[in-house]
Protein backbone atom coordinates (compact mmCIF):
# COMPACT_ATOMS: atom_id res chain seq x y z
CA UNK A 1 0.00 0.00 0.00
CA UNK A 2 2.55 2.61 0.84
CA UNK A 3 4.36 1.83 -2.37
CA UNK A 4 1.27 2.56 -4.14
CA UNK A 5 1.23 5.93 -2.72
CA UNK A 6 5.00 6.72 -3.80
CA UNK A 7 4.09 5.61 -7.43
CA UNK A 8 1.43 7.96 -7.45
CA UNK A 9 3.36 10.82 -5.66
CA UNK A 10 5.89 10.45 -8.27
CA UNK A 11 2.78 10.14 -11.42
CA UNK A 12 1.56 13.71 -10.29
CA UNK A 13 4.58 14.81 -10.13
CA UNK A 14 5.46 13.96 -13.55
CA UNK A 15 2.01 15.25 -14.51
CA UNK A 16 2.82 18.47 -13.20
CA UNK A 17 6.56 18.94 -14.91
CA UNK A 18 4.86 18.01 -18.63
CA UNK A 19 2.15 20.40 -17.96
CA UNK A 20 4.93 23.50 -16.61
CA UNK A 21 7.18 22.40 -19.45
CA UNK A 22 4.17 22.73 -22.10
CA UNK A 23 3.25 25.84 -20.11
CA UNK A 24 6.74 27.32 -21.51
CA UNK A 25 7.11 25.98 -24.80
CA UNK A 26 3.92 28.24 -25.38
CA UNK A 27 5.38 30.83 -23.84
CA UNK A 28 8.74 30.95 -25.80
CA UNK A 29 6.63 30.32 -29.19
CA UNK A 30 4.29 33.57 -28.01
CA UNK A 31 7.40 35.46 -27.35
CA UNK A 32 8.81 34.17 -30.94
CA UNK A 33 6.07 35.69 -32.65
CA UNK A 34 6.16 38.71 -31.14
CA UNK A 35 9.25 39.37 -32.34
CA UNK A 36 8.83 38.11 -35.91
CA UNK A 37 5.76 40.47 -35.84
CA UNK A 38 7.50 43.34 -35.42
CA UNK A 39 11.42 44.36 -34.89
CA UNK A 40 9.86 47.19 -32.36
CA UNK A 41 8.28 44.60 -30.69
CA UNK A 42 11.48 42.77 -29.58
CA UNK A 43 11.71 44.24 -26.21
CA UNK A 44 8.78 43.29 -25.64
CA UNK A 45 9.39 39.54 -26.45
CA UNK A 46 13.08 40.00 -23.78
CA UNK A 47 9.91 41.10 -21.05
CA UNK A 48 8.21 37.96 -21.28
CA UNK A 49 11.07 35.58 -21.68
CA UNK A 50 12.44 37.36 -18.59
CA UNK A 51 9.67 36.13 -16.83
CA UNK A 52 10.33 32.50 -16.66
CA UNK A 53 14.29 33.25 -16.50
CA UNK A 54 14.02 31.92 -13.02
CA UNK A 55 12.81 28.40 -13.76
CA UNK A 56 15.83 27.88 -16.18
CA UNK A 57 17.26 24.85 -14.27
CA UNK A 58 13.08 23.33 -14.75
CA UNK A 59 13.71 23.59 -18.41
CA UNK A 60 14.86 20.42 -20.52
CA UNK A 61 18.44 20.82 -22.18
CA UNK A 62 16.16 21.45 -25.40
CA UNK A 63 14.60 24.10 -24.25
CA UNK A 64 17.17 25.83 -22.26
CA UNK A 65 18.81 26.05 -25.86
CA UNK A 66 15.90 27.38 -27.28
CA UNK A 67 14.88 30.11 -24.79
CA UNK A 68 19.11 31.32 -25.00
CA UNK A 69 18.65 31.18 -29.10
CA UNK A 70 15.22 33.03 -28.93
CA UNK A 71 16.58 35.15 -25.82
CA UNK A 72 19.60 36.55 -28.30
CA UNK A 73 17.64 36.66 -31.37
CA UNK A 74 15.60 39.38 -29.33
CA UNK A 75 18.49 40.98 -28.15
CA UNK A 76 19.51 41.15 -31.48
CA UNK A 77 16.41 42.60 -32.53
CA UNK A 78 16.19 45.22 -30.34
CA UNK A 79 19.86 45.98 -30.92
CA UNK A 80 21.25 45.29 -27.57
CA UNK A 81 25.12 44.82 -28.10
CA UNK A 82 26.44 41.44 -27.55
CA UNK A 83 29.80 41.24 -25.35
CA UNK A 84 30.05 37.40 -24.77
CA UNK A 85 29.96 34.43 -27.09
CA UNK A 86 29.95 31.84 -24.64
CA UNK A 87 26.52 30.71 -24.34
CA UNK A 88 25.92 31.22 -28.35
CA UNK A 89 29.09 28.95 -28.77
CA UNK A 90 26.93 26.59 -27.07
CA UNK A 91 23.86 27.29 -28.36
CA UNK A 92 25.08 26.24 -32.22
CA UNK A 93 27.03 23.79 -30.90
CA UNK A 94 23.32 21.95 -29.60
CA UNK A 95 21.72 22.81 -33.09
CA UNK A 96 24.64 21.65 -35.17
CA UNK A 97 22.99 18.02 -33.88
CA UNK A 98 19.63 18.95 -33.60
CA UNK A 99 16.60 21.08 -34.16
CA UNK A 100 15.48 21.86 -37.96
CA UNK A 101 17.63 23.20 -40.68
CA UNK A 102 15.84 26.88 -40.18
CA UNK A 103 16.78 26.61 -36.29
CA UNK A 104 20.66 25.97 -37.46
CA UNK A 105 20.91 28.37 -40.00
CA UNK A 106 19.14 31.53 -36.89
CA UNK A 107 21.90 29.37 -34.41
CA UNK A 108 24.67 30.34 -36.85
CA UNK A 109 23.56 33.86 -37.86
CA UNK A 110 23.02 35.03 -34.40
CA UNK A 111 26.36 33.56 -33.33
CA UNK A 112 27.62 35.92 -36.19
CA UNK A 113 25.72 38.61 -34.97
CA UNK A 114 27.36 38.80 -31.72
CA UNK A 115 30.99 38.26 -33.29
CA UNK A 116 29.93 41.55 -35.20
CA UNK A 117 29.20 43.71 -32.23
CA UNK A 118 32.57 42.36 -30.54
CA UNK A 119 34.07 43.33 -33.81
CA UNK A 120 35.37 40.17 -34.77
CA UNK A 121 34.74 40.91 -38.20
CA UNK A 122 36.24 37.49 -39.81
CA UNK A 123 34.33 35.20 -37.36
CA UNK A 124 31.28 36.63 -37.80
CA UNK A 125 31.70 36.10 -41.64
CA UNK A 126 32.53 32.31 -41.05
CA UNK A 127 29.15 31.85 -38.87
CA UNK A 128 27.09 33.89 -41.50
CA UNK A 129 28.45 31.41 -44.05
CA UNK A 130 27.81 28.49 -42.12
CA UNK A 131 24.31 30.17 -41.53
CA UNK A 132 23.36 30.14 -44.96
CA UNK A 133 24.71 26.29 -45.61
CA UNK A 134 22.30 25.30 -43.63
CA UNK A 135 19.06 27.34 -44.91
CA UNK A 136 17.34 24.44 -47.47
CA UNK A 137 15.57 26.86 -50.22
CA UNK A 138 14.14 23.45 -51.23
CA UNK A 139 11.67 23.24 -48.37
CA UNK A 140 8.62 25.31 -48.06
CA UNK A 141 8.95 25.95 -45.18
CA UNK A 142 12.54 27.67 -45.49
CA UNK A 143 12.90 30.61 -43.18
CA UNK A 144 13.88 33.33 -46.14
CA UNK A 145 13.41 35.92 -43.77
CA UNK A 146 16.35 35.10 -41.78
CA UNK A 147 18.33 33.89 -45.36
CA UNK A 148 18.14 37.71 -46.23
CA UNK A 149 19.28 39.02 -43.01
CA UNK A 150 22.39 36.91 -42.92
CA UNK A 151 23.14 38.27 -46.59
CA UNK A 152 22.60 42.16 -45.43
CA UNK A 153 24.94 41.57 -42.29
CA UNK A 154 27.24 40.28 -44.74
CA UNK A 155 27.13 43.22 -47.01
CA UNK A 156 27.34 45.86 -44.24
CA UNK A 157 30.75 43.94 -42.73
CA UNK A 158 31.46 44.04 -46.94
CA UNK A 159 31.26 47.61 -46.65
CA UNK A 160 33.36 48.07 -43.56
CA UNK A 161 36.33 46.32 -44.91
CA UNK A 162 35.53 48.13 -48.52
CA UNK A 163 35.08 45.19 -50.76
CA UNK A 164 32.52 46.48 -53.37
CA UNK A 165 32.01 43.20 -55.61
CA UNK A 166 31.38 40.54 -52.26
CA UNK A 167 29.26 43.84 -50.97
CA UNK A 168 26.91 43.41 -54.54
CA UNK A 169 26.93 39.52 -54.53
CA UNK A 170 25.99 39.86 -50.68
CA UNK A 171 22.92 42.28 -50.58
CA UNK A 172 22.04 41.17 -54.50
CA UNK A 173 21.22 38.13 -52.45
CA UNK A 174 19.51 39.34 -49.58
CA UNK A 175 17.07 41.58 -52.43
CA UNK A 176 16.16 38.23 -53.76
CA UNK A 177 15.54 37.09 -50.44
CA UNK A 178 13.39 39.16 -48.81
CA UNK A 179 10.74 39.02 -52.04
CA UNK A 180 10.61 35.69 -51.40
CA UNK A 181 10.26 36.37 -47.99
CA UNK A 182 7.20 38.47 -48.88
CA UNK A 183 9.27 41.41 -47.30
CA UNK A 184 9.14 44.24 -50.51
CA UNK A 185 9.95 46.90 -48.01
CA UNK A 186 13.67 45.32 -46.97
CA UNK A 187 14.01 43.88 -50.67
CA UNK A 188 14.03 47.53 -52.17
CA UNK A 189 16.36 48.41 -49.11
CA UNK A 190 18.76 45.84 -49.89
CA UNK A 191 18.37 46.64 -53.07
CA UNK A 192 19.21 50.51 -52.18
CA UNK A 193 22.29 49.29 -49.74
CA UNK A 194 24.29 48.66 -53.07
CA UNK A 195 25.06 52.42 -53.38
CA UNK A 196 28.03 51.93 -51.14
CA UNK A 197 29.91 49.40 -53.78
CA UNK A 198 29.42 51.55 -56.44
CA UNK A 199 30.37 54.98 -54.39
CA UNK A 200 33.92 52.92 -53.62
CA UNK A 201 34.39 51.99 -57.08
CA UNK A 202 33.83 55.70 -57.96
CA UNK A 203 30.48 55.17 -60.47
CA UNK A 204 28.35 57.89 -59.03
CA UNK A 205 25.90 57.57 -61.95
CA UNK A 206 24.96 54.27 -61.29
CA UNK A 207 24.90 55.47 -57.44
CA UNK A 208 22.27 58.23 -58.66
CA UNK A 209 20.13 55.74 -60.82
CA UNK A 210 19.94 53.10 -57.82
CA UNK A 211 18.04 55.74 -55.96
CA UNK A 212 15.70 56.95 -58.26
CA UNK A 213 14.70 53.08 -59.18
CA UNK A 214 14.66 52.61 -54.88
CA UNK A 215 12.23 55.83 -54.43
CA UNK A 216 10.24 54.95 -57.85
CA UNK A 217 9.52 51.35 -56.24
CA UNK A 218 9.07 52.94 -52.56
CA UNK A 219 6.48 54.93 -53.92
CA UNK A 220 4.50 51.55 -55.67
CA UNK A 221 4.53 50.22 -52.19
CA UNK A 222 2.68 53.34 -51.21
CA UNK A 223 5.77 54.57 -48.65
CA UNK A 224 6.56 58.17 -49.80
CA UNK A 225 8.63 59.00 -46.60
CA UNK A 226 11.17 56.15 -47.25
CA UNK A 227 10.39 57.29 -50.95
CA UNK A 228 12.11 60.88 -50.63
CA UNK A 229 14.83 59.85 -48.16
CA UNK A 230 16.18 57.69 -51.10
CA UNK A 231 15.92 60.54 -53.44
CA UNK A 232 17.83 62.55 -50.81
CA UNK A 233 20.96 60.41 -50.92
CA UNK A 234 21.29 61.84 -54.10
CA UNK A 235 21.45 64.94 -52.60
CA UNK A 236 25.24 64.89 -52.16
CA UNK A 237 26.25 63.38 -55.60
CA UNK A 238 23.68 66.78 -57.36
CA UNK A 239 25.61 69.28 -55.35
CA UNK A 240 29.24 67.67 -56.55
CA UNK A 241 28.18 67.76 -60.09
CA UNK A 242 26.57 71.35 -59.68
CA UNK A 243 23.80 70.51 -61.10
CA UNK A 244 21.48 73.04 -58.78
CA UNK A 245 17.95 71.96 -60.14
CA UNK A 246 18.10 68.63 -59.30
CA UNK A 247 19.85 69.45 -56.20
CA UNK A 248 17.22 71.86 -55.35
CA UNK A 249 14.49 69.59 -56.36
CA UNK A 250 15.81 67.03 -53.42
CA UNK A 251 16.75 69.28 -51.01
CA UNK A 252 12.55 70.52 -50.96
CA UNK A 253 11.59 66.98 -51.33
CA UNK A 254 14.31 65.77 -48.53
CA UNK A 255 14.15 68.49 -45.87
CA UNK A 256 10.06 68.91 -46.07
CA UNK A 257 10.07 65.49 -43.59
CA UNK A 258 11.93 66.71 -41.19
CA UNK A 259 14.45 64.61 -41.22
CA UNK A 260 17.34 65.43 -38.88
CA UNK A 261 19.72 61.90 -39.21
CA UNK A 262 19.89 58.91 -37.75
CA UNK A 263 19.52 58.89 -34.24
CA UNK A 264 21.57 55.77 -33.99
CA UNK A 265 24.55 58.04 -35.73
CA UNK A 266 26.44 60.36 -33.42
CA UNK A 267 27.05 62.83 -35.91
CA UNK A 268 23.95 62.43 -38.35
CA UNK A 269 22.44 65.08 -37.06
CA UNK A 270 26.00 67.52 -37.80
CA UNK A 271 25.80 65.38 -41.30
CA UNK A 272 22.38 66.65 -42.23
CA UNK A 273 23.58 70.59 -41.15
CA UNK A 274 26.60 70.65 -43.67
CA UNK A 275 24.48 69.14 -46.37
CA UNK A 276 22.14 71.93 -45.65
CA UNK A 277 24.86 74.55 -45.52
CA UNK A 278 25.59 73.02 -49.19
CA UNK A 279 22.75 73.49 -50.77
CA UNK A 280 22.59 77.26 -49.30
CA UNK A 281 25.99 78.00 -50.66
CA UNK A 282 24.93 76.37 -53.86
CA UNK A 283 21.59 78.89 -54.25
CA UNK A 284 23.98 82.28 -52.81
CA UNK A 285 21.80 82.21 -49.42
CA UNK A 286 25.07 82.67 -47.92
CA UNK A 287 23.75 84.07 -44.47
CA UNK A 288 21.53 80.64 -44.31
CA UNK A 289 24.43 78.55 -45.47
CA UNK A 290 27.21 79.79 -42.38
CA UNK A 291 24.17 79.56 -39.76
CA UNK A 292 23.94 76.01 -40.51
CA UNK A 293 27.87 75.44 -41.28
CA UNK A 294 28.40 76.59 -37.69
CA UNK A 295 26.23 74.31 -36.16
CA UNK A 296 27.34 71.35 -38.35
CA UNK A 297 30.66 72.18 -36.84
CA UNK A 298 29.67 72.43 -33.08
CA UNK A 299 28.11 69.42 -33.02
CA UNK A 300 30.34 67.17 -35.29
CA UNK A 301 32.58 65.02 -33.92
CA UNK A 302 33.89 62.87 -37.08
CA UNK A 303 36.89 64.37 -39.48
CA UNK A 304 34.88 63.56 -42.47
CA UNK A 305 32.43 65.86 -41.79
CA UNK A 306 34.59 68.57 -40.13
CA UNK A 307 36.84 68.16 -43.66
CA UNK A 308 33.43 68.70 -45.60
CA UNK A 309 32.07 71.78 -43.23
CA UNK A 310 35.08 73.65 -43.32
CA UNK A 311 35.57 73.44 -47.03
CA UNK A 312 32.19 74.98 -47.80
CA UNK A 313 32.77 77.58 -44.97
CA UNK A 314 36.19 78.58 -46.66
CA UNK A 315 34.08 79.03 -49.86
CA UNK A 316 31.40 80.86 -48.21
CA UNK A 317 34.59 83.45 -46.87
CA UNK A 318 36.14 83.88 -50.26
CA UNK A 319 32.38 84.34 -51.49
CA UNK A 320 32.70 87.42 -48.82
CA UNK A 321 35.71 88.60 -49.96
CA UNK A 322 37.79 87.41 -46.51
CA UNK A 323 40.95 85.67 -48.29
CA UNK A 324 42.45 85.37 -44.83
CA UNK A 325 39.70 83.54 -43.32
CA UNK A 326 39.11 81.66 -46.56
CA UNK A 327 42.27 80.46 -46.35
CA UNK A 328 42.23 79.53 -42.82
CA UNK A 329 38.77 77.05 -43.64
CA UNK A 330 40.80 76.01 -46.66
CA UNK A 331 43.91 74.68 -44.28
CA UNK A 332 41.41 72.95 -41.94
CA UNK A 333 39.61 71.33 -43.96
CA UNK A 334 43.18 69.71 -45.40
CA UNK A 335 43.72 69.08 -41.66
CA UNK A 336 40.81 67.08 -40.96
CA UNK A 337 41.11 65.46 -44.36
CA UNK A 338 44.51 64.05 -43.59
CA UNK A 339 43.27 63.16 -39.80
CA UNK A 340 40.55 61.54 -41.47
CA UNK A 341 42.72 59.39 -44.16
CA UNK A 342 45.04 58.35 -40.91
CA UNK A 343 41.62 56.71 -39.14
CA UNK A 344 40.77 55.56 -42.20
CA UNK A 345 43.99 53.72 -42.80
CA UNK A 346 44.10 52.81 -39.07
CA UNK A 347 40.38 50.82 -39.60
CA UNK A 348 41.98 49.17 -42.58
CA UNK A 349 45.28 48.13 -41.11
CA UNK A 350 43.45 46.82 -38.21
CA UNK A 351 40.86 44.74 -40.49
CA UNK A 352 43.56 43.49 -41.90
CA UNK A 353 45.44 42.42 -38.99
CA UNK A 354 42.26 40.61 -37.63
CA UNK A 355 42.06 38.91 -41.09
CA UNK A 356 45.31 37.96 -40.84
CA UNK A 357 45.24 36.83 -36.88
CA UNK A 358 42.03 34.84 -37.96
CA UNK A 359 44.13 33.30 -40.99
CA UNK A 360 46.84 32.22 -39.08
CA UNK A 361 44.52 30.91 -36.35
CA UNK A 362 42.28 28.75 -38.97
CA UNK A 363 45.92 27.58 -40.79
CA UNK A 364 47.17 26.18 -37.41
CA UNK A 365 43.89 24.53 -36.55
CA UNK A 366 43.95 22.89 -40.11
CA UNK A 367 47.09 22.00 -39.90
CA UNK A 368 46.94 20.52 -36.37
CA UNK A 369 43.69 18.57 -37.79
CA UNK A 370 45.63 17.11 -41.12
CA UNK A 371 48.06 16.21 -38.96
CA UNK A 372 46.19 14.14 -36.52
CA UNK A 373 44.00 12.36 -39.10
CA UNK A 374 47.28 11.27 -41.35
CA UNK A 375 48.61 10.15 -38.17
CA UNK A 376 45.10 8.11 -37.95
CA UNK A 377 45.10 7.13 -41.69
CA UNK A 378 48.68 6.26 -41.98
CA UNK A 379 48.21 3.59 -38.94
CA UNK A 380 45.41 2.34 -40.26
CA UNK A 381 47.00 1.74 -43.93
CA UNK A 382 50.14 -0.16 -42.38
CA UNK A 383 47.75 -2.77 -40.81
CA UNK A 384 45.30 -2.63 -44.02
CA UNK A 385 48.51 -2.94 -46.03
CA UNK A 386 49.79 -6.18 -43.87
CA UNK A 387 46.77 -7.91 -44.16
CA UNK A 388 46.04 -7.33 -47.66
CA UNK A 389 49.45 -8.15 -48.24
CA UNK A 390 49.69 -11.86 -46.72
CA UNK A 391 46.17 -12.07 -48.27
CA UNK A 392 47.82 -11.40 -51.57
CA UNK A 393 51.02 -13.66 -51.17
CA UNK A 394 48.72 -16.53 -50.30
CA UNK A 395 47.20 -16.73 -53.47
CA UNK A 396 49.69 -16.18 -55.52
CA UNK A 397 51.53 -19.31 -54.15
CA UNK A 398 48.43 -21.14 -54.50
CA UNK A 399 47.81 -19.99 -58.26
CA UNK A 400 51.28 -20.00 -58.97
CA UNK A 401 51.75 -23.55 -61.06
CA UNK A 402 48.47 -23.10 -62.94
CA UNK A 403 49.29 -19.61 -63.90
CA UNK A 404 52.37 -20.75 -65.20
CA UNK A 405 51.00 -23.60 -67.61
CA UNK A 406 48.57 -21.00 -68.52
CA UNK A 407 51.20 -18.39 -69.65
CA UNK A 408 52.63 -20.71 -71.81
CA UNK A 409 49.91 -21.27 -73.46
CA UNK A 410 48.93 -17.86 -73.60
CA UNK A 411 52.36 -16.74 -75.00
CA UNK A 412 52.37 -19.20 -77.20
CA UNK A 413 49.01 -17.95 -79.07
CA UNK A 414 50.33 -14.45 -78.90
CA UNK A 415 53.42 -15.58 -80.92
CA UNK A 416 51.75 -17.02 -83.68
CA UNK A 417 49.24 -14.13 -83.80
CA UNK A 418 52.49 -11.52 -83.94
CA UNK A 419 53.71 -13.35 -86.82
CA UNK A 420 50.57 -13.59 -88.59
CA UNK A 421 50.34 -9.17 -88.17
CA UNK A 422 54.03 -8.95 -89.23
CA UNK A 423 53.25 -10.52 -92.37
CA UNK A 424 50.08 -8.48 -93.16
CA UNK A 425 52.02 -5.35 -92.34
CA UNK A 426 55.11 -6.04 -93.92
CA UNK A 427 52.29 -6.74 -97.31
CA UNK A 428 50.58 -3.70 -96.62
CA UNK A 429 53.83 -1.51 -96.38
CA UNK A 430 54.95 -2.54 -99.88
CA UNK A 431 51.40 -1.58 -101.39
CA UNK A 432 52.01 1.72 -99.78
CA UNK A 433 54.62 2.49 -101.43
CA UNK A 434 53.81 1.27 -104.75
CA UNK A 435 50.74 4.20 -104.26
CA UNK A 436 52.87 6.50 -102.95
CA UNK A 437 55.49 6.46 -105.93
CA UNK A 438 52.47 6.93 -107.89
CA UNK A 439 51.26 9.68 -106.66
CA UNK A 440 54.36 11.76 -105.66
CA UNK A 441 54.60 11.37 -109.77
CA UNK A 442 51.25 12.51 -110.55
CA UNK A 443 52.07 15.51 -108.15
CA UNK A 444 55.42 16.61 -109.06
CA UNK A 445 53.61 16.83 -112.97
CA UNK A 446 50.78 19.05 -111.39
CA UNK A 447 53.58 21.48 -109.55
CA UNK A 448 55.63 21.55 -112.93
CA UNK A 449 52.83 22.51 -114.73
CA UNK A 450 51.17 25.07 -112.26
CA UNK A 451 54.92 26.69 -112.60
CA UNK A 452 54.96 26.36 -116.02
CA UNK A 453 52.10 27.92 -116.28
CA UNK A 454 52.81 30.87 -113.99
CA UNK A 455 56.34 31.89 -115.27
CA UNK A 456 53.86 32.73 -118.39
CA UNK A 457 51.79 34.71 -116.80
CA UNK A 458 54.28 36.46 -114.92
CA UNK A 459 56.10 37.03 -118.39
CA UNK A 460 53.28 38.29 -120.22
CA UNK A 461 52.54 40.78 -117.55
CA UNK A 462 56.49 42.16 -117.71
CA UNK A 463 55.77 42.03 -121.24
CA UNK A 464 52.18 43.66 -121.00
CA UNK A 465 53.56 47.04 -118.85
CA UNK A 466 57.70 46.64 -119.37
CA UNK A 467 57.99 48.12 -116.36
CA UNK A 468 60.99 47.25 -114.25
CA UNK A 469 60.39 49.01 -111.35
CA UNK A 470 56.55 48.24 -110.62
CA UNK A 471 55.32 46.92 -107.34
CA UNK A 472 54.11 43.09 -106.52
CA UNK A 473 50.97 45.05 -105.39
CA UNK A 474 51.05 46.99 -108.35
CA UNK A 475 51.38 43.89 -110.98
CA UNK A 476 48.46 41.98 -108.71
CA UNK A 477 46.03 45.45 -109.01
CA UNK A 478 46.52 45.63 -112.61
CA UNK A 479 45.84 41.80 -113.41
CA UNK A 480 43.09 42.42 -111.01
CA UNK A 481 39.13 41.93 -112.35
CA UNK A 482 37.93 45.33 -111.08
CA UNK A 483 41.45 47.05 -112.90
CA UNK A 484 39.86 45.09 -116.19
CA UNK A 485 36.30 46.22 -115.72
CA UNK A 486 37.82 49.74 -115.65
CA UNK A 487 39.28 49.67 -118.89
CA UNK A 488 36.09 48.46 -119.88
CA UNK A 489 34.51 51.24 -118.91
CA UNK A 490 36.94 53.44 -120.50
CA UNK A 491 36.54 51.59 -123.62
CA UNK A 492 32.45 51.88 -123.35
CA UNK A 493 31.68 55.14 -122.14
CA UNK A 494 27.77 54.10 -121.65
CA UNK A 495 29.10 51.29 -118.66
CA UNK A 496 28.64 53.08 -115.77
CA UNK A 497 30.75 52.01 -111.85
CA UNK A 498 27.80 50.20 -109.42
CA UNK A 499 28.34 50.13 -105.52
CA UNK A 500 29.75 46.98 -106.05
CA UNK A 501 31.92 47.84 -107.89
CA UNK A 502 33.32 50.87 -105.82
CA UNK A 503 33.39 48.21 -103.20
CA UNK A 504 35.63 45.43 -104.56
CA UNK A 505 37.66 47.90 -105.86
CA UNK A 506 38.94 49.49 -102.22
CA UNK A 507 38.93 45.84 -100.76
CA UNK A 508 41.33 45.09 -103.24
CA UNK A 509 43.79 48.00 -103.08
CA UNK A 510 43.15 47.65 -99.30
CA UNK A 511 43.98 44.75 -98.99
CA UNK A 512 47.19 45.13 -100.91
CA UNK A 513 48.22 48.17 -100.09
CA UNK A 514 46.73 48.22 -96.17
CA UNK A 515 48.04 51.64 -95.37
CA UNK A 516 45.53 52.96 -97.69
CA UNK A 517 43.54 53.32 -94.80
CA UNK A 518 44.91 54.69 -92.01
CA UNK A 519 46.77 57.34 -94.23
CA UNK A 520 43.62 57.81 -96.29
CA UNK A 521 40.26 56.10 -95.49
CA UNK A 522 39.22 57.91 -93.05
CA UNK A 523 40.08 60.96 -93.16
CA UNK A 524 38.76 62.15 -96.14
CA UNK A 525 35.21 61.96 -97.91
CA UNK A 526 33.80 59.20 -99.68
CA UNK A 527 34.32 60.86 -103.13
CA UNK A 528 37.69 61.95 -102.39
CA UNK A 529 38.53 58.29 -101.57
CA UNK A 530 37.41 57.25 -104.58
CA UNK A 531 39.54 59.67 -106.51
CA UNK A 532 42.70 58.39 -104.54
CA UNK A 533 41.65 54.48 -105.20
CA UNK A 534 41.36 55.84 -109.18
CA UNK A 535 44.91 57.65 -108.56
CA UNK A 536 47.13 54.53 -107.66
CA UNK A 537 45.49 52.64 -110.19
CA UNK A 538 46.74 55.19 -112.88
CA UNK A 539 43.77 56.04 -114.37
CA UNK A 540 43.88 59.58 -116.18
CA UNK A 541 41.64 62.41 -114.87
CA UNK A 542 39.26 62.74 -117.92
CA UNK A 543 38.36 58.14 -116.84
CA UNK A 544 37.90 59.77 -113.36
CA UNK A 545 35.65 62.32 -114.49
CA UNK A 546 33.58 59.93 -116.32
CA UNK A 547 33.91 57.38 -113.52
CA UNK A 548 32.88 59.82 -110.75
CA UNK A 549 30.60 62.27 -112.72
CA UNK A 550 32.28 65.27 -112.16
CA UNK A 551 34.41 67.81 -114.46
CA UNK A 552 38.38 67.75 -114.78
CA UNK A 553 38.62 71.34 -112.81
CA UNK A 554 36.70 69.66 -109.61
CA UNK A 555 39.08 66.05 -109.35
CA UNK A 556 42.10 68.68 -109.86
CA UNK A 557 41.04 71.12 -107.17
CA UNK A 558 39.86 67.79 -104.74
CA UNK A 559 43.49 66.76 -104.99
CA UNK A 560 45.04 70.21 -104.17
CA UNK A 561 42.55 70.57 -101.28
CA UNK A 562 43.80 67.07 -100.04
CA UNK A 563 47.48 67.47 -100.88
CA UNK A 564 47.15 70.45 -97.98
CA UNK A 565 44.88 68.96 -95.64
CA UNK A 566 47.17 65.12 -95.46
CA UNK A 567 50.64 66.52 -96.44
CA UNK A 568 50.56 69.63 -94.67
CA UNK A 569 51.48 71.85 -97.93
CA UNK A 570 50.62 73.43 -101.29
CA UNK A 571 50.99 72.03 -104.45
CA UNK A 572 50.05 71.06 -107.20
CA UNK A 573 48.00 68.44 -108.51
CA UNK A 574 50.59 65.85 -109.37
CA UNK A 575 52.17 66.20 -106.34
CA UNK A 576 49.63 64.79 -104.68
CA UNK A 577 49.33 61.93 -107.53
CA UNK A 578 53.04 60.98 -105.94
CA UNK A 579 51.96 61.01 -102.48
CA UNK A 580 49.19 58.43 -103.26
CA UNK A 581 51.37 56.51 -105.57
CA UNK A 582 54.00 56.09 -102.57
CA UNK A 583 52.01 54.72 -100.25
CA UNK A 584 53.22 50.85 -99.71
Amino acid sequence: MKHRWIYLVLLLVAIVSCMGNKRYDNLMQRADSIMDSNDDSAKVAIELLNKVKPQLDDFTKGQRMRYELLYHKAMNKACITFTSDSVMKEVVDYYDHHGSANERMLANYVLGCVYRDMHEAPMALEYYDKATEQADTTAADCDYGTLYRVYSQMGFLFSKQYLPYQLLDAFGKAEKYAYLAKDTLNAIINYQNRIDAYSYLGNKDSVITINLHAAHMFKQIGNNYAAVIALGCNYNYYIEKQDTLNAQKVFKAYFSTGYEGNSEYEDSKAYVLCQKGAYYMLTAQLDSAYNYLQQSLRLCKSYSIKAAATKVLARYYAKINQPALAMKYAMQSSEYNDSDLIETRKTQLQQVQAMYDYGRNQEIARIAEQKAKRSTQMNYMIVSACVVLFLFLSYIYRKQLALKKKRIAASKLVYEDCLLKLKRLQEEKTQLVAEKDKKLAQIITEKENAISKLESEIHDIQNKYSLSSISDADLVLKNSSIYKKIQCIEAHPLEEMTEEDWTELADTVEELIPNFIPMLKNRVSDRDYRICLLIRLGFSISLMAILLNLSDATISKSRKTMLKKLCGKIGKPKDFDEYVLHIQ
